[in-house]
C-alpha cells in the first residue's frame, strides 16, 4: 500500500485524525506494517506494549481471557488498539487474536511522542481531543447513572 493509503486508514481513527494531515504523513512514514495469520495473537493480557496498532485489514477478537468461553468483543479496520500505549507505559488488559488474515499498522510510542514534540499544533489538537473525549465519557457515565437511578440528579 502507498503512504496515501496508510494515511487514509490512519484518518479513520478520530484521535489520529485530530493530529492533522502533516502529522499523519510522518506517522505513516515511520510506522511498521505487520501481517498476522488466523489465530495469531497481536498481544496478550498483562503484556507491556510500547505502541498502538491500527487495523488496516481483517478483524480481531478482544478478550480479557482468551481461554474463557463467551463471545469476545471484535475490532475491525480503522480501529486503533492500545492507544494509551502511545503516551504512557501501558499493560494490556486484553488479548487481540486475529480472526482470519489481518494487517495492522504499528505506531511506536517513541515516534509518536517525537512527532508531538516537533509539532506543537498537533500536540494541542491531541490535548483538545482527549479533553473533549473525557468530558463526553463523564457525560455518558452520568447519563447511565441517571437512567439507572432517575431520582438521583444531585451533584455529589
Amino acid at each position: 500500500m502507498s503512504i496515501d493509503d496508510d494515511i487514509a486508514v490512519l484518518e479513520q481513527v478520530p484521535m489520529l485524525k485530530a493530529l492533522g494531515r502533516s502529522a499523519l504523513r510522518l506517522i505513516a512514514l515511520g510506522a511498521e506494517t505487520r501481517d498476522l495469520k488466523d489465530g495469531e495473537m497481536l498481544f496478550r493480557p498483562g503484556e507491556r506494549i510500547d505502541g498502538a496498532y491500527v487495523i488496516q485489514a481483517g478483524r480481531f477478537a478482544l478478550s480479557a481471557d482468551p481461554a474463557q468461553p463467551g463471545k469476545p468483543l471484535e475490532a475491525g479496520p480503522g480501529t486503533m488498539l492500545g492507544e494509551f500505549a502511545l503516551i504512557s507505559d501501558h499493560v494490556k488488559p486484553l488479548s487481540a487474536t486475529a480472526q482470519g488474515d489481518c494487517v495492522v499498522i504499528r505506531i511506536s510510542r517513541s515516534m509518536f511522542l517525537k512527532i508531538l514534540q516537533d509539532d506543537a499544533g498537533a500536540a494541542i489538537r491531541l490535548r483538545d481531543f482527549v479533553a473533549h473525549r473525557a468530558r463526553q465519557s463523564i457525560a455518558d457515565v452520568l447519563a447511565v447513572r441517571y437512567a439507572l437511578d432517575p431520582g438521583d440528579h444531585k451533584p455529589h
